[in-house]
């Protein structure tokens, strides 16, 4: 007899009627139950008898189960009870759901239009920042848990997200669960396609920022239709999520935003470091995504690395503070690096400008000197050359005879200077004018 046909028929907890299977799983299996007073249909999840022998894994169950309805979520799926049947076996009883899950809306409809996955990445986020918030980290987030509940009111898509097994997938995580087989594990652990690098590897704890890579796998999943990796065994596809080159989703499926390759890459960056802060900062992203492109953009413009990344500094520092605060002192500092040598270099200048405009001035001073000093000797010679020079018989006064050796030289003397100018005679009958002897002087 199987575990389901032992099941059908029965009643859990005095309350709720198990009636047919709603599906399986590697933890176990999914059926529709009814309150037997109030007719209410309800989701009864059990966990395979296998892992209910180990009381690590009840205890941990009831943790999780208590956890789960803590988280105060419309888009997380509510848990109405929780206990053990009267077969020994640990149960969840949750609201039940109508509609289909994100893997079978990829089944049916290939690649969903990118306005469709942005509202779920973006309702998602919802549930998963309430689980984050009260500690619960999901750790197996996939598109068969992704689950798309009919809702004509909730959105003009007509459904509204529901995150499924919230806090049940840490359980099966724990090295001390026992009596389970290989294959069992293999499931149990979830589906390494959409599994972060850590998670795999346990290379390092599990965080919500391992919930942040798959919800990122699972957005790259719906857009592309296609998984991120893809691998025949276990093996091969933990090889390519930890060092293959990470896809580009604008490669697979043209029509989609530029920007939302970008946006991928952060969502599943292999450092932790380097992903989104916040679930919620990633959602966020996704609906502004080209404004958030371009702020990317312009800070990498901006971005100044001169003796390596805000990550290597942390790291050479050994910074205990948070992230955020510790890059933005390290950015401050070296925004002010970047002002002093900037007023360095304008100093600099401003002195050397002064400097050449004092020897220009120094030169133009110097210039108007030598001007000045030369109009003022052709000023003297002009004023030489207009003196009247002295009468010419003083000059004919002390001239040697024709007939003497000096005559010659007194008469090219005499050629030199200008000839005095003669008065023509005037008749004798006009009685006026000069006397004769009026010529033989210069006037």
């Amino acid at each position: 007899m199987t575990q389901g046909s032992a099941l059908f028929g029965s009643v859990v907890a005095q309350r709720y009627v198990v009636m047919e299977q709603l599906g399986s799983g590697g933890m176990g299996a999914v059926y529709l139950g009814r309150h037997v007073s109030l007719g209410q249909k309800v989701a009864i999840k059990f966990i395979h008898p296998e892992l209910s022998q180990s009381e690590e894994v009840r205890r941990r169950f009831d943790t999780e189960a208590k956890a789960a309805a803590a988280i105060k979520s419309r888009h997380a799926v509510a848990v109405i009870d929780h206990g053990v049947a009267e077969s020994g076996q640990p149960f969840i009883v949750m609201e039940y759901l109508e509609g289909q899950s994100l893997e079978q809306a990829m089944r049916e409809r290939g690649r969903l239009p990118f306005e469709e996955v942005t509202e779920i990445v973006v309702q998602v986020a919802r549930a998963l920042e309430q689980a984050h918030a009260a500690g619960i980290v999901h750790r197996d987030l996939k598109p068969d848990n992704i689950f798309l509940a009919k809702d004509t009111e909730a959105s003009r898509f007509g459904w509204i997200v529901k995150v499924l097994d919230f806090g049940i997938a840490k359980v099966v995580h724990d090295d001390n669960v026992g009596g389970v087989g290989t294959t069992k594990t293999g499931m149990v652990l979830g589906t390494p396609l959409f599994m972060s690098p850590e998670a795999l590897t346990a290379s390092a704890p599990v965080s919500p920022a391992s919930d942040i890579w798959s919800l990122g796998a699972c957005a790259f999943a719906a857009a592309c239709g296609r998984v991120p990796f893809e691998g025949e065994a276990i093996g091969d596809v933990v090889l390519k999520v930890c060092a293959a080159p990470m896809p580009i989703p604008s490669q697979y499926a043209p029509e989609l935003p530029r920007a939302f390759d970008a946006w991928f890459a952060k969502a599943c960056a292999r450092d932790m470091r380097h992903r989104f802060r916040r679930v919620g900062e990633m959602a966020d992203a996704l609906r502004r995504l080209e404004e958030w492109s371009r702020a990317q953009q312009e800070r990498s413009l901006y971005e100044i690395r001169p003796i390596g990344s805000i990550v290597d500094i942390e790291s050479a520092l050994d910074i205990s503070e948070p992230r955020t605060s510790s890059r933005g002192l390290v950015l401050g500092g070296m925004l002010a690096g970047v002002a002093l040598t900037l007023g360095a270099l304008g100093y600099y200048v401003l002195q050397r400008t002064r400097a050449a405009d004092e020897t220009a001035r120094a030169a133009t001073a110097r210039e108007a000197e030598i001007v000045a000093a030369d109009n003022e000797r052709k000023l003297r010679e002009a004023e030489r050359r207009s003196r009247p020079l002295p009468e010419a018989s003083a000059v004919d006064a002390g001239a040697p005879d024709a007939g003497s050796p000096e005559g010659g030289r007194g008469r090219r003397r005499r050629r030199a200077t200008p000839a005095p100018v003669e008065t023509p005679e005037p008749s004798k009958q006009d009685g006026t004018g000069p006397s004769p002897r009026a010529g033989s002087s210069a006037l």
